[in-house]
């Protein structure tokens, strides 16, 4: 495994306690496109988390902003290279007072299209998921259905070239990203019970490659291979990629040349991507 940290210039504030503060780096979102055109969205929010799952808050309300990442795969993925962009989300929504701003956990449809959880655009102030449109600012807000609380779904797109997501691992529910349209699939294993979604799948063998993550006393990952023609899964075993983590949040899966790149965010203060080979992939 290859580990790619992401080294950000520091962004300062002055917190609640008029001390001089930062906002921490976390959970990154990921996109390649065939010819090797990187996009990485990497978090940055002004709490930190601990362990122990005390947090603590430095300002009047959680507050989560972008920066985009973007480059070329010429060989390595050397981030260095990257140019680095402040995005400005641009709602033409209506916002509500809510206790978290701004968006959080990005997970790619296609390079320009995205699904993130928003509080502020949900009257009751608790996450729900809407699409929105990526180029040089996030915009074109629209809500997915169930508006209720809604966090995790993974997009994908299936043997018919629709898009769609996972909306729940058990039960396992699949459904288009606008519509409640959901739609329970027979696939009965006690081993999905507690888990939930992380990443977008990708192609990889006869079907779609995902993460899957459940919160114990530190959070362990599944590989998930799901074929939805078939509506079969594979799971491994569970593990972590750091030993001494607590938290680690993945938000996006890729693909290039053979090569399985993960996007981690790791105790909601640092970010990296990750570089595994096949091989390290196993059921």
């Amino acid at each position: 495994m290859l580990i790619y940290p992401i080294i950000l210039p520091e962004l300062l504030f002055n917190d609640i306690f008029n001390n001089p503060n930062l906002y921490a780096d976390m959970n990154p979102s990921l996109h390649i496109s065939e010819s090797g055109e990187v996009k990485i969205l990497v978090r940055r929010v002004n709490y930190r988390k601990f362990h122990d799952k005390n947090f603590i808050l430095y300002d009047i309300t959680s507050n989560s902003i972008y920066v985009m990442l973007t480059g070329i795969i010429n060989g390595s993925l050397n981030l260095d290279n990257f140019k680095l962009t402040t995005l400005e989300n641009s709602y033409s929504i209506q916002t509500y007072p809510t206790y978290w701003t701004g968006i959080e956990d990005i997970r790619f449809i296609t390079d320009s299209s995205i699904l993130t959880t928003i509080p502020e655009c949900n009257p009751t102030g608790q996450p729900c998921i809407f699409r929105a449109t990526l180029d040089n600012k996030i915009h074109s807000h629209t809500i997915c259905s169930p508006n209720i609380i809604e966090k995790n779904w993974m997009p994908y797109v299936d043997h018919e070239g629709n898009h769609k997501v996972i909306y729940s691992l058990f039960p396992f529910v699949i459904k288009s990203i606008d519509n409640d349209d959901r739609q329970v699939l027979l696939i009965k294993t006690s081993l999905l019970e507690g888990y939930h979604g992380s990443t977008n799948g990708i192609v990889y063998e006869d079907g779609r490659l995902f993460l899957i993550h459940i919160n114990n006393e530190k959070t362990y990952h599944r590989w998930m291979l799901f074929n939805p023609s078939q509506q079969t899964i594979k799971l491994s075993e569970p593990f972590v990629f750091f030993k001494h983590s607590h938290i680690e949040f993945t938000c996006s899966l890729a693909s290039f040349n053979e090569r399985i790149f993960v996007s981690l965010g790791v105790n909601d203060d640092k970010a990296f991507i990750l570089e595994l080979s096949k091989d390290e992939i196993k059921f």
